[in-house]
């Protein structure tokens, strides 16, 4: 019980939230000319896909987003059993799919990441109500919709902000990293700030439950 409250406080004091990614083909992001798509992140953090706004629905882009192999991501195809995380298909509200880099996932069967490994993230959909559940193809090879995500080697951090997910620099930490375990919340207007401000509170929890404990 104490290890599990040391590890839940900790992952809430340092869980940070990295800039959305606009799953839509017009995001210059999933451009060819560059390499936008590549992203830097460390264990702890979230990440929202926002599908389209629904602007237009006759112009709707649907899909369903996948992680895959590198092999699947490189050749744009899913293989016997993709692991599904999410789907762009309601025209009529908005909609965003959370990922959190957590080694152990609360769920059965949900994501789970490691450090110093990569993950790859695609859609094979055409972006139409019937090509959505095209699994070769699609949106991944006309348009480049494709993520990878780099999870930094504890130790190191990301330095967060590029509005443009250009790739993003890491340097060496001077602390080592915690394993973290993340229980995420869905309140999207959470921010770095908001963690922050929460220390100096949950240190006088953690200082109260070890003074009781002990």
């Amino acid at each position: 019980m104490l290890t599990f409250l040391l590890i839940f406080l900790i992952s809430i004091v340092h869980s940070r939230r990295l800039d959305d990614v606009i799953w839509t083909t017009t995001n210059p992001i999933f451009e060819i000319s560059n390499n936008a798509h590549v992203l830097n992140a460390q264990i702890g953090d979230r990440l929202s896909i926002v599908c389209p706004q629904p602007t237009n629905i006759d112009h709707y882009e649907y899909s369903v987003i996948y992680a895959v192999s590198a092999e699947e991501y490189h050749q744009c195809y899913l293989g016997a059993n993709p692991h599904r995380v999410g789907a762009c298909d309601s025209p009529n509200s908005p909609q965003s799919l959370s990922i959190v880099f957590r080694q152990f996932s609360p769920t059965p069967g949900g994501l789970e990441f490691q450090p110093a490994h990569t993950y790859y993230f695609i859609t094979t959909s055409t972006g139409t109500p019937h090509g959505i559940d095209r699994r070769r193809g699609g949106l991944c090879e006309t348009n480049k919709m494709k993520l990878k995500v780099d999870i930094l080697p504890e130790g190191h951090h990301v330095i967060h902000g590029n509005p443009k997910f250009a790739a993003r620099t890491f340097e060496e930490s001077s602390l080592t990293t915690p394993v973290m375990y993340i229980i995420h919340t869905a309140d999207s207007s959470e921010n770095d700030d908001d963690a922050a401000s929460t220390q100096p509170l949950l240190c006088l929890i953690l200082t109260c439950f070890l003074m009781n404990f002990f």
